[in-house]
């Protein structure tokens, strides 16, 4: 196949390109900086911006396959503007479903956000359950009203959230509880559900190319962790003091089901859970 990405060079692109390329796939990496892309034969970088709607069309003429990978997230422990981030969801989004629309309606696979099933502690959720998006996440509810409400054959994948090489919470917690900064959340009863890079790009590869349209999948590991859990893991394989509790709150408490993921796109975790996954710069 012959398939587009936007936001090939970021946290979640690159494993995508690696795997799509074994499978010997070609890409259009859609970039603002085509000096940034990995270089293979299979692999044309055309400089664009999701943000510029005239610059999108061209490259997706013969795709078969649109991945909507671009976000704007700002480092976590950050207090970065996320302005940009909702733009790219919202105004990024209409953007491409127009491009894609203007080229025959390819596949079209968009990355979203299990945070979306934020709220309990009681039900793991799964894809029906209500979503109760916090306003940071408001943009992402807007972004997958829109896929939802296009004409194309789409996928969307929640994602649970990411850690490993590739993205920066994996390096940002080990550094805290090597520094004995490393503080739980709260009391540590709330929930992540986390999902390894790896994993997630798998998904990816597998709704591009399969068959399938109008689906949504939580794309998280198979066993949510609450907050202490995690924190005194990352604490133990850094070889650093139990973290005490009281730290200000981070995401709202979300646990959430991979089951349909498994049953229906045949997808499994690689690394089914965080102690799978996790690694510091002493234990690679």
């Amino acid at each position: 196949m012959r398939i587009a990405i936007v936001g090939a060079t970021g946290v979640l692109g690159r494993p995508v390109i690696a795997r799509l390329l074994e499978r010997s796939h070609e890409i259009v990496g859609i970039v603002r900086d085509p000096t940034r892309l990995t270089t293979h034969p299979r692999v044309r970088a055309v400089r664009g911006d999701i943000l510029d709607a005239g610059s999108l069309v061209a490259p997706l003429e013969g795709c078969e396959a649109v991945l909507h990978l671009a976000t704007a997230i700002p480092r976590t422990g950050s207090q970065a503007d996320w302005t940009t981030n909702d733009r790219v969801r919202r105004e990024g989004t209409q953007n491409l479903l127009e491009a894609a629309r203007r080229q025959g309606r390819p596949r079209y696979v968009q990355q979203s956000v299990a945070m979306l099933l934020a709220g309990t502690r009681d039900v793991i959720a799964d894809e029906d359950a209500p979503l109760q998006p916090s306003s940071r996440l408001e943009s992402a509810l807007d972004m997958e009203r829109a896929v939802r409400e296009s004409d194309l054959p789409w996928v969307i994948l929640r994602g649970g959230a990411f850690y490993g090489r590739t993205s920066d919470r994996m390096e940002y917690l080990n550094r805290l509880a090597r520094e004995g900064r490393l503080v739980i959340p709260g009391d540590g009863s709330d929930y992540i559900s986390l999902v390894h890079v790896e994993d997630m790009a798998d998904a990816v590869v597998r709704a591009a190319e399969s068959d399938l349209s109008e689906q949504i999948f939580n794309i998280v590991d198979d066993n949510p962790v609450t907050y202490r859990e995690l924190y005194e893991f990352v604490a133990k394989v850094n070889t650093a003091p139990a973290p005490p509790t009281g730290g200000p709150p981070l995401l709202a408490s979300f646990r959430v089901s991979n089951a349909r993921a498994r049953r229906v796109l045949g997808w499994q975790p690689t690394f089914p859970d965080y102690r799978a996954g996790w690694t510091t710069e002493e234990n690679p």
